[in-house]
């Protein structure tokens, strides 16, 4: 089973997040564990909101909204790409992510990626 799990962080704690030189060696050693477990096919974090852009699709139209987003509760952080064997495990792993305390609220969604056998149920073949 291919999962994506999105790091997420309360958006006024984002700025503690972004640049956390003290979290790359726990981040590190998590990732490496991943790795070495054969579970780990990508993981990346990503840079502040506000150089980020949202593309807004609505009634029918685009438009563009420049970071950084303050009103957002939730900022995506990062992401890893897992292969696991089952949800469950994919939690087990997910628990055992490094914890920094001067983050208020962290979240980590895990969520299966559509497999070929899921689309053909789906297409009734």
């Amino acid at each position: 089973m291919k999962v994506l799990v999105v790091i997420k962080v309360v958006g006024t704690d984002e700025d503690i997040v972004a640049g956390n030189v003290e979290m790359l060696a726990p981040m590190g050693e998590y990732n490496d564990k991943l790795s070495k477990a054969g579970i780990l096919l990508d993981a990346a974090g990503l840079r502040p909101s506000v150089e980020a852009k949202q593309v807004v699709l609505e009634g029918g139209t685009t438009s563009v909204v420049d970071g950084p987003f303050t009103e957002a509760k939730e900022i995506i952080a990062g992401y890893w790409i897992w292969q696991v064997g089952s949800m469950e495990e994919a939690v087990e792993w997910a628990r055992q992510c490094p914890v920094d305390p001067k983050v208020g609220r962290g979240l980590l969604e895990i969520r299966p990626y559509w497999e070929e056998a899921d689309l053909q149920a789906l297409l009734g073949g």
